[in-house]
């Protein structure tokens, strides 16, 4: 008895080992399966929304948008330059906020105040897929814009949030209204009734009205600035140049078409896991919002997109081709100016919008090289400059920030804003 006990024993092990020999390439065979639906679940995912915001780019459709956005914001000044009206608007900014910017904002709020996401929302962050790198970063959006007597910025009221609460409560508005216009072939639009998101953003405030003090969302902050320096490198031909760019198509905004840059969200310089109070409030800083988005989109320096060490957020100031930029501006080579808001109406974010102007030689000598989020970035003069938004497609935001520029008193005292009308 005891030999066939022993005999049985034997067997259940050899089948033991039978069976993980079996299971071994099974398994190793499903997850490459998984793996292989995965890419090509991305794949697809990707290419949907490449064609997706290739129809939100037709002409047809940026007409109707424009028409139900005149409507619909009646009491804004819309962005105009060149002859062509953009789906933005416009508010100057007031004479008493000047470098470096410390009244410009105010933080009401390090807490992010989290909520669900029903299954649009959810349905929209799977759309919009590898396109969005860090969901979880915490940023800033407008909680009320404060206007002085003459209508003018004087302040920007800020909360914390995180990206992804941006997306679903913000971007997801421009999904949203191409969505309608693509089912009902531009018939005319019940805001309460088809466009949810949208009316939740307006809340019980004419839309006008909604875009200073958002009721139900959270439009992250947004920065841009517009660089003119002159260029020395051709002696026989000094000339003003500006900075521009060409959007690559796998961004989560406005892809393929052209941007001044830098120009990026207002957020921390941090990772998807810091939730610090005083990590947070040491991130609320404006301009060093744009200096990141400076050193990273004009110079590649990827390390400012975000930080998963322990450097300190003032670091940027530090960087290289930062200092450089501080130490003109403190010898009166460089000037850094606040121009005012800009109000993208397709997804009613908010672009804090500055001028730098510098002119120095030894400045115009470095390379600029762009980032990842650009096809190419170039130096172009100001004629060039008026031809690319006289006739490309082009960012409102950034048709706007022009706009701003050209009405300025420094652009107009050095005769730049003659050559770019």
């Amino acid at each position: 008895m005891s030999d066939f006990f022993n005999f049985w024993n034997n067997l259940s092990w050899l089948a033991n080992l039978l069976g993980i020999c079996l299971a071994f390439p099974i398994f190793k065979f499903v997850s490459k399966l998984i793996s292989w639906l995965k890419t090509k679940k991305d794949t697809k995912n990707r290419e949907l929304r490449y064609k997706t915001n290739k129809k939100m780019n037709n002409s047809d459709y940026l007409k109707w948008q424009l028409s139900f956005f005149k409507k619909t914001y009646s009491k804004s000044e819309f962005v105009t330059l060149y002859n062509r009206e953009y789906p933005a608007t416009i508010i100057r900014s007031s004479r008493e906020i000047i470098y470096p910017f410390n009244d410009l904002c105010h933080l009401l709020s390090s807490n992010v105040i989290y909520f669900p996401f029903d299954k649009h929302q959810k349905k929209y962050l799977k759309f919009l897929g590898g396109s969005v790198k860090r969901p979880k970063m915490k940023g800033f959006a407008t909680d009320e814009l404060i206007l002085d007597a003459n209508g003018k910025v004087k302040n920007i009221l800020a909360k914390t949030i995180t990206y992804e609460q941006n997306l679903v409560t913000s971007h997801i508005l421009e999904f949203e209204l191409y969505k309608y216009y693509e089912k009902n072939n531009k018939k005319e639009i019940n805001i309460e009734k088809d466009l949810k998101y949208r009316t939740k953003y307006h809340g019980n405030k004419h839309p006008s009205l909604a875009i200073l003090k958002p009721s139900d969302a959270c439009p992250l902050i947004s920065v841009q600035a517009l660089i003119i320096y002159k260029d020395y490198k051709e002696p026989e031909n000094i000339s003003w140049k500006a900075i521009i760019a060409q959007r690559q198509k796998n961004v989560a905004v406005k892809p393929d078409i052209w941007q001044i840059q830098p120009a990026g969200g207002f957020e921390i310089f941090g990772d998807e896991s810091d939730d610090n109070k005083i990590l947070i409030e040491q991130g609320f800083d404006i301009k060093n919002a744009v200096l990141r988005e400076y050193a990273e989109e004009l110079y590649n320096i990827e390390e400012f997109s975000f930080c998963n060490d322990g450097r300190d957020s003032n670091s940027i100031l530090t960087e290289n081709h930062v200092s450089t930029v501080l130490n003109l501006i403190s010898k009166n080579k460089a000037s850094f100016e606040f121009l005012g808001i800009i109000t993208d109406l397709s997804v009613l974010r908010h672009e804090a919008s500055f001028l730098i102007v510098i002119d120095d030689r030894d400045y115009s000598l470095q390379p600029i090289i762009g980032s990842s989020e650009s096809i190419k970035i170039s130096s172009v003069s100001m004629m060039q400059l008026k031809e690319i938004f006289s006739n490309q497609a082009v960012h409102s935001s950034s048709a706007g920030l022009l706009q701003l520029a050209i009405e300025c008193e420094t652009l107009r005292e050095m005769g730049i804003s003659d050559l770019l009308k």
